[in-house]
């Protein structure tokens, strides 16, 4: 069983200012540094304009909820790709997948980067599955509402960083 997600987050920064901050090796080290993260991750710039982040990490279970925490086996290390297109004009689009151990769990997804009006709006849309009889579409809504939450957040400091730099 799997279940869809959909979020789509404005901005008032143009689709190429959006991709900039993206696709930007700073943006991502200074949101590594704001939450203390020093390994787990890899950043690739693609000749084309392309960008790829590999995040790796070992989750604490304590904040997890019991039905949760009950199936996990081991260590809960959480893996992720984003990988941002090169910009088209006024366009781009991504792809994200992720994983962990210790449950089976999979998210994979696309994201649009499309212009709206003066500003952007970036689309993130996929499915999470979790292979856990009776209580995988629990897990699965609960991935879906972490994925919106980290989308969320990572716009914001997105969109942070980039007034930063138009003040600088």
């Amino acid at each position: 069983m799997s279940r869809d997600f959909q979020f789509t987050i404005n901005s008032t920064h143009t689709p190429a200012e959006v991709h900039e901050a993206l696709t930007s090796e700073d943006q991502w080290m200074a949101r590594f540094a704001k939450a203390k993260k020093t390994e787990g991750y890899e950043l690739i710039a693609h000749e084309d304009g392309a960008f790829t982040v590999d995040i790796s990490e070992e989750v604490g279970t304590s904040e997890l909820p019991g039905f949760v925490k009950k199936v996990i086996k081991g260590k809960l290390m959480i893996t992720r790709t984003d990988h941002w297109g090169p910009l088209n004009g006024d366009t781009a689009d991504g792809t994200l997948t992720g994983g962990a151990s210790a449950v089976s769990a999979k998210v994979v997804g696309t994201m649009a980067l499309r212009p709206d009006g003066d500003g952007a709006v970036l689309t993130v849309a996929g499915q999470s599955t979790v292979k856990i009889p009776l209580i995988g579409g629990k897990i699965e809504s609960l991935i879906n509402d972490m994925i919106r939450d980290m989308v969320d957040q990572e716009t914001r400091e997105t969109v942070e960083w980039a007034e930063e730099q138009e003040q600088s």
